[in-house]
């Protein structure tokens, strides 16, 4: 399998004919993968309401196709999967994440993985290049995925999305599927909490229109539409519920900080190591914390 995945600089190179037959290659590699899904979705989407003391929202289902595709959302918090997992299991679609093995604990790996995420290493290139794969061939075979194409968390004060990468139009391409975008806009308390589980009133998963993409086009400024798309409706939600991130001069930095840790170190099994996941931002600023000398700045929060 190793080779068959080229970078996206390399294929923006090629000609058209070559580029279609570089995706058709890939997509009959995908055809006649053998994959072993681990799925207890049941359980998973069972037990998901426990895990949040917050209403879900769901806005937009008439955006999404009757046929199965593949879903680029933002990635905010631990709270995403299990939300994926429930939302999904009441549209009665069946749904395969692609994830990151690398950064989870044992007890997280478990429950992903009882949830059909397919999985890569972030740090090997033939692990992503096998799990991009296999994601495409789960596609192909019928069901939905969903890519959180930040690669990480989104801890930045202001910034509606991080920068994506181009792992979902890459995918689109090879199963020839369109990208629905989806937003999940966790309302947050506008005060100090004690507990994580206090830092939310409701979350509204939000999905578009579909995004078709092409082969013909560029992949980066195909990418770059899709950030666009989402970050237009992630301000829109905002504006919608009077949310105000228009600066860092109007961010109340003591609660941005409290609710930082709470997401960070105190969710149910998992702690975000910021360290390690920067390695993955394809822009370095992410968090913000408050120096020596009183100024708010991007800097990673320890525990």
């Amino acid at each position: 399998m190793s080779g068959r995945l080229k970078s996206m600089k390399e294929v923006e190179k090629y000609t058209l004919s070559e580029k279609k037959r570089y995706y058709t290659s890939l997509k009959n590699i995908c055809h006649h993968l053998k994959n072993a899904s681990m799925s207890c979705n049941g359980v998973i989407s069972f037990i998901a309401p426990a895990l949040r003391k917050f209403e879900i929202e769901i806005r937009g289902c008439e955006n999404i196709p009757a046929s199965n595709v593949l879903f680029a959302a933002n990635h905010s918090n631990s709270h995403d999967y299990f939300v994926t997992k429930e939302v999904f299991s009441k549209l009665k679609r069946k749904i395969t994440p692609l994830g990151a093995r690398d950064g989870l604990n044992i007890l997280a790996y478990l429950v992903f993985r009882m949830g059909d995420v397919t999985f890569i290493d972030r740090n090997d290139k033939k692990s992503t290049e096998k799990g991009i794969l296999n994601f495409c061939s789960k596609i192909l075979s019928g069901k939905d995925g969903i890519i959180f194409g930040e690669g990480t968390w989104n801890l930045h004060p202001i910034r509606p999305m991080l920068k994506i990468k181009t792992g979902a139009v890459q995918i689109s391409l090879i199963t020839e599927k369109p990208i629905v975008p989806a937003i999940y806009e966790y309302v947050e308390v506008p005060t100090k909490c004690n507990k994580e589980g206090e830092l939310y009133t409701k979350c509204i998963v939000q999905f578009g229109k579909p995004i078709y993409t092409a082969i013909g086009e560029n992949i980066y400024e195909q990418t770059e539409k899709v950030m666009q798309v989402m970050i237009a409706m992630r301000k829109n939600l905002w504006e919608e519920l009077g949310i105000n991130r228009n600066s860092i001069s109007e961010i109340n930095k003591d609660v941005y900080l409290n609710h930082l840790y709470l997401k960070k170190f105190k969710a149910i099994g998992f702690k975000y190591n910021s360290r390690w996941e920067s390695q993955f931002l394809v822009d370095k600023e992410n968090e913000y914390f408050v120096n020596e000398n009183g100024e708010f700045v991007p800097r990673i929060l320890n525990s």
